[in-house]
């Protein structure tokens, strides 16, 4: 159904805007703060977001396999995948990373294909790889870019810093997947997206909770968002539109439609970047990175046939 494609692509721009709004509040009191409190933000949201649409605060008297699926979602995708990939952004780099995580719709379609029995057609298999794609020539081109062109080969360090980046964001492009698989699972039951987001982030904040206590950082990081109220607001900001609104979309979108195209289309973030890029930040957009987004965009057409 093409409101689930559509769905998804509302929710790349979600990410698209989040990766700013993040970006801004991790320079002033650190990503693991950021990914940690947003939640504590978000959760109370959904709670009165689920009272009000669904009629209770809390999704009761689901059967076990629902708790169990979108359980291992939340922690998979608010927890483990989103740890990986700042760790990656850190010791690969955040350009480097991106491509990486491009490989989350093929691991996506691998597994429901396998698991949930979902057969993408030839059509839709090109327009994926016409879209992720269109993705990486778009990275890869900006990455160039702001680089000079220019490469180091760096000491041993830098390069022992580099494989372990690379392995944490395959984890994170895994972990997406997985997270994006077992979300979709979970769905199949007949379950609101807003009960299922609220079992998602529920998970995805005891597995920061415990992240974060056992890193002693528990208390710190809302002291560093309490005392610096423009992170604060840019935090919270981040928590509504990625957690809340992109989330609930991603979920709708997996309703409607096979995990794979759902996840290649969610990846077009960096795309929604580049007019921002052009109209906000003044910057210049190289034919390079436009050829890879008229790729991207051909690719996500392809997906709505």
């Amino acid at each position: 159904m093409i409101l689930g494609q559509f769905f998804a692509l509302l929710t790349a721009g979600c990410w698209a805007h989040n990766s700013i709004v993040y970006s801004a509040a991790g320079k002033r009191v650190g990503s693991r703060a950021v990914t940690h409190i947003r939640l504590w933000i978000a959760l109370p949201v959904m709670f009165l977001l689920h009272l009000l649409f669904c009629g209770s605060p809390y999704p009761l008297g689901l059967s076990s396999s629902v708790y169990l699926f979108l359980g291992l979602s939340g922690l998979f995708g608010f927890c483990v995948a989103d740890l990986f990939i700042f760790r990656a952004f850190v010791d690969l780099g955040p350009r480097e990373t991106m491509v990486v995580m491009t490989l989350s719709p093929i691991f996506g379609a691998i597994l429901s294909r396998i698991f949930l029995g979902e057969i993408l057609s030839p059509l839709q298999m090109l327009g994926i790889a016409a879209t992720v794609g269109g993705v990486i020539w778009v990275i890869l081109e900006e990455g160039a870019r702001s680089r000079g062109i220019q490469r180091q080969s760096g000491t041993e360090e830098d390069q022992r810093a580099k494989r372990t980046g690379a392995f944490f964001a395959l984890g994170g492009a895994f972990t997406q997947a997985v997270g994006m698989f077992l979300a979709k699972a979970g769905l199949a039951h007949g379950i609101h997206p807003f009960s299922a987001n609220l079992l998602r982030l529920s998970a995805g904040l005891i597995g920061l909770v415990l992240y974060a206590a056992v890193r002693k950082s528990l208390v710190s990081d809302f002291t560093a968002l309490i005392h610096d109220r423009k992170a604060l607001l840019l935090t919270a900001n981040g928590a509504l539109v990625g957690p809340i609104l992109g989330i609930v979309l991603s979920l709708y979108a997996l309703t409607w439609a096979p995990v794979g195209i759902v996840t290649a289309l969610m990846q077009t973030s960096p795309i929604f970047l580049l007019p921002i890029d052009r109209l906000y930040f003044k910057k210049r957009v190289s034919k390079g990175a436009v050829a890879g987004t008229i790729t991207a965009i051909v690719g996500t057409a392809l997906l709505f046939l």
